[in-house]
């Protein structure tokens, strides 16, 4: 199996358009006051998780939004402001259980192991998940958890878990839906044993010759990730919610809900220098031209500021 990158989308949202960046000095109090009060909406953009074919199995980038996020009860009925601020579109089929069983993906048993290439019992034919990394629990790269659990070993930061799941408040102000994750669901940690890579000081191997690596970029949430694909056909840097898109990561802006912007900026900076020291496709998972980027293997050219 060559080493390759499928891009899928599960859905998409618009939101408030301060809530897509903000000056980054703006105290943190004036950067939420500023989204409530905030009667303009951006355009629908995409919500995208990527799928990494590798000789040692199949590995997912971030599991979507739930087709359920618009039912009654999914957000707190004392969070209006899920509702004030953004609107999700998605339909049954773009859940992403959907879309891996559409693809011949194996959902129904615990485990990791890819069948097509290693064989197994039962099952001829169907592929299976070795590994999920999550970049962050926030409910729009959350919201698949179910259709992978227990089937795939899932991954986070340990620093974004006990963040998130110590302060559960703190997760649904900013966009998590804990109640929603797994029933007494605990996530494996990614191990920070890689070398450093390029700006980033250190790497979280994720396959064992290195080709998919996470790497921190910290700031629109404590323990963010981002994952390095160095896939045959093009080096691809998976953003998540790093940089929302490649106009924002040009102009090193932050985005406007996060609570450590000088934090978000400095991620925003590393991502550009990697891509001077190295030839790459960046993939935002909400960039409305992800797709399109990567079906042409577009590489990234940084500007300087």
């Amino acid at each position: 199996m060559s080493i390759s990158l499928t891009v899928l989308q599960t859905g998409s949202l618009r939101c408030r358009t301060s809530m897509l960046t903000q000056s980054s000095t703006r105290p943190i109090l004036l950067r939420r006051l500023r989204i409530l009060t905030d009667t303009s909406w951006s355009p629908y953009i995409p919500i995208h998780v990527f799928l990494i074919s590798h000789p040692e199995g199949y590995i997912l980038f971030d599991t979507g939004m739930s087709p359920k996020c618009n039912d009654w009860g999914y957000f707190p009925f004392w969070m209006p402001s899920f509702r004030m601020t953004a609107q999700m579109m998605i339909d049954s089929e773009e859940g992403l259980g959907e879309l891996l069983r559409g693809r011949g993906f194996d959902l129904g048993r615990e485990g990791g192991e890819e069948e097509e290439e290693g064989g197994g019992s039962g099952g001829e034919g169907k592929k299976r998940l070795k590994a999920v990394i999550v970049s962050h629990l926030h409910h729009d790269h959350a919201g698949g958890l179910s259709d992978v659990v227990p089937d795939a070993p899932v991954y986070v930061t340990k620093e974004h878990w006990e963040a998130e799941d110590g302060h559960r408040l703190n997760a649904l102000i900013d966009g998590a839906v804990p109640s929603h994750w797994p029933k007494n669901w605990i996530p494996n940690f990614l191990d920070p044993l890689g070398p450093a890579i390029g700006p980033f000081e250190r790497s979280y191997p994720i396959t064992k010759d290195g080709k998919v690596v996470a790497v921190d970029t910290p700031g629109h949430d404590p323990g963010h990730v981002s994952l390095v694909v160095y896939a045959d056909e093009a080096t691809y840097f998976l953003t998540g919610d790093a940089t929302y898109s490649l106009e924002s990561l040009d102009k090193e802006e932050a985005d406007g809900v996060n609570s450590e912007p000088l934090v978000a900026v400095e991620s925003v900076r590393k991502i550009k220098e990697f891509c001077r020291g190295t030839k790459c496709v960046v993939l935002p998972s909400h960039d409305r031209e992800t797709m399109r980027r990567a079906k042409e293997r577009e590489i990234y050219v940084p500007t300087t500021l």
